[in-house]
């Protein structure tokens, strides 16, 4: 089975080197390709590519940005590279991660299977200490994640997916008006069409995450409003008494963020999750969803702030 390899990029020039390194340690001996989805770098990321042609001969690059238009997102980079893609599967990875040696083999192998595949995130390997104590065992790092609310499905992080190609064709497009959570959209509409998420131990992606304080606050921002837009999507109202919870929750945060200025590890949690807090308080305003005593849908009921639970 020929797979493709989905890297996009956009000036992914400090980590890209990393990533590609690691593609051309792949111990899998099946037919692939790779397709890196340059979305308009200014950087010298493509330079670097292209200096990988040796090393990596079935490297094609294709463009997701059309100037003089606006550059979109990284769904719309992992939809052209799907577009571009000539395998019966694909599998995607980044530019700032560094999957393992054997990550194509076991993708493969777990893809022979089952249809839809992903694997574990390590964030030991890229992620200095304070990161790590941060985000503790890390999502993904042993199970899947679930949503405990509709459709009550796990979901895979994009960054470590891998599809057949009947997913694609019966599914359709990764839906490009999610900026951040079009995986966890991308993995339910692919379980409600009837496609099992199977997770592929040997599968590992060594995750980087953010390190700067106002980053890791603007990224999980971004996550909030994209869960708010998540809950549109499957019909999952706000409890009665929600919103002013939340607004409650984050005024309690900013008063005790100066408590945890002293340790990092602590300052940048307490950032992620107020970030979270203030991006789906903006998603639940922006995207109008009602309180369940006007929907009348009790069993779509959320009256607690949204989390994630292990499957």
């Amino acid at each position: 089975m020929k797979l493709s390899v989905i890297l996009p990029c956009y000036n992914g020039g400090a980590t890209i080197a990393v990533q590609l390194d690691a593609l051309a340690s792949q111990t899998y001996a099946g037919e692939w390709e790779l397709i890196v989805v340059n979305n308009g770098s200014t950087d010298n990321s493509m330079e670097i590519v292209q200096s990988y042609r040796d090393r990596l001969p079935n490297i094609r690059i294709v463009d997701a940005y059309v100037p003089p238009g606006p550059r979109l997102g990284v769904s719309h980079s992992y939809n052209v590279g799907l577009q571009s893609a000539t395998g019966a599967a694909f599998v995607f990875c980044e530019a700032d991660d560094e999957i393992a040696d054997t990550w194509l083999q076991m993708m493969a192998e777990a893809l022979a299977s089952h249809a839809l595949v992903t694997g574990p995130l390590d964030y030991t390997r890229l992620n200095e200490p304070w990161i790590q104590e941060m985000h503790g065992g890390g999502a993904q790092s042993e199970e899947l994640m679930r949503v405990n609310h509709a459709p009550y499905l796990p979901f895979a992080y994009g960054c470590n997916l891998g599809l057949r190609r009947q997913v694609y064709e019966t599914v359709g497009e990764i839906d490009e008006s999610f900026p951040c959570a079009w995986d966890m959209d991308y993995s339910f509409r692919a379980q409600l069409a009837g496609f099992d998420l199977h997770f592929q131990r040997g599968a590992v992606v060594h995750y980087r995450v953010r390190h700067q304080l106002k980053a890791i606050f603007r990224q999980s921002r971004n996550w909030g409003r994209d869960s708010a837009l998540i809950r549109k999507r499957y019909r999952v109202g706000m409890g009665k008494l929600e919103l002013p919870h939340r607004i409650g929750t984050v005024l309690f945060s900013l008063l005790r963020l100066p408590l945890a200025l002293n340790d990092k590890a602590k300052l940048a949690r307490s950032l992620f999750d107020l970030g979270w807090q203030v991006g789906e308080i903006e998603g639940l305003i922006q995207h109008f969803i009602v309180p369940w005593f006007v929907q009348r849908q009790k069993s779509a009921v959320f009256r607690k702030p949204l989390s994630y639970t292990k499957s």
